[in-house]
């Protein structure tokens, strides 16, 4: 396999390899997307539309997050013959050249992302269509999103025209990335967007005015994004993450709107029940089972 000798400055060439967007392959998902609008729940769990804003902006900085071994993706394949020596990576990888990828049509480093992504890690977006059909199902005007990540959240508010868009993301390396998002999607929209860079848990929102809020803020210690707080324990995240943030952004929240959710059962049980009371309704995310089996929940409370 190539891998370019400074693989720091190199880090772009193998993103593009992976996925190779064009501006112009922008625009069409976006325009796409602002078509779909409010009719985002007629889409199959499996659609990809709006996906490739997103990775356009972002996908790099995903490649940058680490799994299982404590490697991301770039470290994987730097250390790529050691990593050979796990016997279900060697395995996969024999699979993938004998069968899956026998006729070539995908080149290594696709090849070695999604064995990546079934053996380490894989780090998956929120998709805008998701987004989307939340944001209509409960009508926001302006939301916040307090664990902004990869911008599937700020793209769908931008297909919707929303009034206003509030996301806050800790991962300092998604500044810049954010500034670009931000520059396009005001080509394409009205809204309003204040993207902040800082830990959710330090934000002031009592200045700031909305009427959703739909979050997915990371699971105990399942990834490690870059410039991520590092807790002690489980209990050590609840009480310095999940109960100051949920206490603060739901005291945030206008009175008759939705506070919205999608989380572990362990955090809803353990913390947002004891919070909020029992949510008023509960309903799978909807996503393609090639993401993972396992059914994630997204929990709704109606703000009196």
């Amino acid at each position: 396999i190539y891998i370019p000798d400074n693989i720091m400055t190199n880090k772009s060439y193998i993103a593009s390899q992976i996925k190779n967007i064009s501006i112009q392959d922008v625009d069409e998902d976006m325009n796409k997307l602002m078509l779909i609008g409010k009719d985002a729940h007629n889409k199959s769990s499996r659609s990809r539309v709006g996906n490739n804003v997103v990775d356009y902006f972002t996908f790099l900085q995903r490649l940058e997050t680490k799994g299982k071994y404590d490697v991301n993706f770039f470290g994987f394949i730097e250390n790529i013959e050691d990593f050979k020596k796990k016997k279900f990576i060697q395995t996969m990888m024999t699979y993938y050249k004998d069968v899956k990828n026998k006729n070539n049509t995908k080149n290594e480093y696709i090849v070695l992302k999604e064995v990546y992504n079934i053996c380490i890690s894989a780090i998956n977006i929120m998709r805008p269509l998701n987004c989307m059909e939340i944001y209509t199902k409960y009508n926001a005007k302006r939301v916040l999103n307090f664990c902004s990540g990869w911008g599937g959240s700020t793209v769908a508010a931008a297909a919707l025209n929303l009034d206003t868009y509030y996301g806050v993301e800790i991962n300092s390396d998604l500044k810049e990335p954010y500034d670009k998002m931000v520059s396009y999607l005001k080509t394409k929209c009205n809204t309003n967007f204040d993207i902040i860079i800082d830990d959710a848990v330090n934000v002031d929102y009592s200045d700031m005015d909305y009427d959703v809020v739909f979050s997915s803020p990371p699971y105990y210690f399942l990834e490690k994004y870059a410039n991520n707080v590092k807790y002690s324990s489980k209990k050590d995240m609840d009480e310095k993450f999940y109960k100051p943030l949920f206490t603060k952004t739901y005291n945030g929240l206008q009175s008759g709107g939705h506070y919205i959710i999608n989380i572990c059962k362990e955090v809803y049980d353990n913390i947002l029940k004891d919070l909020l009371g029992d949510a008023h309704e509960s309903f799978p995310l909807k996503k393609s089972s090639r993401q993972n089996n396992h059914t994630e929940m997204v929990y709704v409370w109606h703000k009196k």
